[in-house]
């Protein structure tokens, strides 16, 4: 007559004892305490069994190995079936009770992008002086994006190491300047449009540059458009959006589709880390100038007859100098912690 396994019989002696503790545990902290000492990956004294098999006679693994699977198995369901009836009898100090005094947890709302913010400011000032929003294609040809804007193929700005070119002369466009040939093709003036939209170019990524950003164009075009009607627009929009104690400046500077250029710069009145008033450094906010007579010819206009004005500039690093942010990649890093800088606020 064959003999049980001792540890079978040791495995079953387990169980008893276990189940016996399991019903008379008072709490979840007693139960884990259980679970670690029979079940536990190091500890427990049914896995040190099962780690055991291996130094087992080969007709003796099988036996053991089922009866311990089952014993884990049983107290397993023994111990949920426990922890179950402690919360429900709050036993759990306090666990599965809900405390109707914690205030409601509300849903976050959503924000606008600081970018996107900055674009929607400037959209809006210039709105209020008459102009309308326009848009154009972001893949473009070489006619829209350099020739048509007075800018030979063999200019620095078309070479291959700053544009991202596709294939049969396609490109994407490297400012968002195309839709003022695209607008002129179209209409006739008065012209006063804004074009804000992405732009590409073969830039390296760091703290003031990104392959791909947001860039707004603007272009006014009419009979009478003179230097004063330029300077007065710009320094307006700049005044509006910096602050009416802003002060403006131009600087002479060079732009294929402009003649003269400059670039607009601004110093801010802002307040200091002590409490008092001062002014920033000079900084440059935008490029523009007098529309170039040969991009009117390109599109059909009597350059005698029109004038105009054209500017250009980029929302995520006036984003940077409005919110103090030092990177222009944070924008592009979607971490929420920065973003939610940005909400307007939770939900009621």
């Amino acid at each position: 007559m064959s003999h049980q396994n001792p540890l079978v019989l040791t495995l079953q002696d387990l169980e008893t004892e276990a189940l016996s503790a399991i019903r008379a545990a008072p709490d979840a902290g007693a139960l884990e305490d259980l679970r670690v000492s029979y079940l536990g990956r190091k500890e427990g004294r049914i896995s040190e069994i099962l780690r055991g098999l291996g130094g087992l006679e080969a007709d003796q693994r099988p036996p053991v190995g089922a009866e311990a699977n089952r014993v884990k198995d049983v107290l397993q369901q023994a111990l949920k079936a426990r922890e179950t009836e402690v919360a429900s009898a709050g036993g759990d100090s306090g666990a599965g009770i809900e405390d109707l005094t914690l205030p409601a947890r509300q849903r976050w709302k959503g924000g606008v992008h600081p970018v996107n913010r900055v674009v929607d400011e400037i959209w809006s000032i210039f709105r209020s002086m008459g102009f309308v929003r326009a848009r154009g294609p972001e893949a473009e040809t070489e006619w829209y994006n350099f020739v048509a804007l007075n800018t030979p193929l063999d200019h620095p700005a078309a070479d291959e190491q700053d544009t991202l070119y596709l294939r049969d002369s396609a490109l994407l466009r490297s400012h968002t300047s195309p839709v003022q040939v695209r607008t002129m093709e179209k209409y006739e003036p008065p012209i006063r449009i804004i074009a804000p939209g992405m732009a590409y170019r073969r830039d390296s990524y760091d703290a003031t540059h990104t392959p791909a950003f947001t860039q707004i164009e603007g272009l006014v075009v009419d009979e009478g458009i003179t230097f004063i009607d330029f300077k007065a627009t710009l320094a307006e929009f700049a005044r509006r959006f910096w602050g009416s104690g802003t002060k403006v400046r131009f600087r002479p500077s060079f732009f294929p589709f402009t003649e003269p250029s400059a670039e607009v710069d601004v110093k801010r009145v802002i307040t200091k880390k002590d409490g008092t008033r001062g002014e920033s450094d000079w900084i440059e906010i935008m490029g523009a100038g007098m529309v170039d007579p040969n991009v009117l010819e390109n599109v059909g206009y009597d350059p005698e007859r029109y004038t105009g004005f054209a500017f250009g500039m980029g929302p995520a690093r006036i984003a940077m100098l409005k919110y103090g942010v030092p990177d222009l990649r944070i924008f592009l890093q979607h971490d929420i912690r920065f973003l939610s800088q940005f909400t307007t606020g939770r939900a009621p």
